[in-house]
């Protein structure tokens, strides 16, 4: 009985098909910038590229059920932890945000909170400028250098939950403050 081969790869093929760059991915080794919170950003201690799925269709048939792809992307919400300064100034961004967007005393909280980002959008009132419940996001890779070379950006996102804070006499570790967003999407480019 004759030898078949059982593939058509060949030496040079086979080294084409080689990765030319053998650095690996750190996990300390990223950037996290909210745009609108600027204190928040510079005290990030930890982010997440949030999962992604695809829903899937069944098609129903006698024997079996066939897999199809679906037609909506759902995104999972980022995370992110970061060291509380003393004054909790970077806290407060946040915590101002939500109660900006959920109004807990009266609308005019509402109002006032559109007000206050409306230097981020020259030329607008507050009745019309609703984008200033969300802020773009970005999540910068960074190389064996610790140079940018990717970077996820979150695209309209805003802040859903924000830790609590326990206070104890027996634990002497800083706070960290955990918070959660959603966003519209995400995109990834290399830089």
């Amino acid at each position: 009985m004759a030898y078949t081969p059982t593939s058509n790869i060949t030496e040079s093929t086979f080294d084409a098909g080689n990765p030319g760059e053998l650095d690996y991915l750190k996990p300390n080794g990223f950037r996290f910038q909210v745009h609108n919170l600027p204190n928040v950003s510079f005290f990030c201690q930890s982010a997440n590229i949030p999962d992604i799925t695809l829903g899937e269709a069944v098609k129903a048939t006698p024997l079996v059920d066939y897999y199809m792809p679906g037609e909506k992307v759902t995104f999972g919400t980022l995370n992110i932890r970061f060291l509380i300064q003393e004054g909790m100034q970077n806290y407060k961004e946040l915590y101002n945000w939500l109660i900006g967007m959920g109004n807990p005393e009266d609308t005019e909280q509402y109002t006032n909170y559109l007000n206050s980002q409306l230097y981020r959008f020259p030329g607008k009132t507050a009745t019309n400028t609703i984008e200033g419940l969300y802020s773009d996001a970005s999540l910068f890779v960074l190389d064996s250098n610790d140079n940018p070379s990717v970077e996820i950006k979150f695209q309209d996102a805003f802040p859903t939950a924000l830790s609590g804070l326990d206070f104890d006499l027996t634990d002497s570790e800083y706070f960290v403050g955990i918070a959660t967003f959603r966003y519209r999407q995400y995109k990834i480019n290399t830089l």
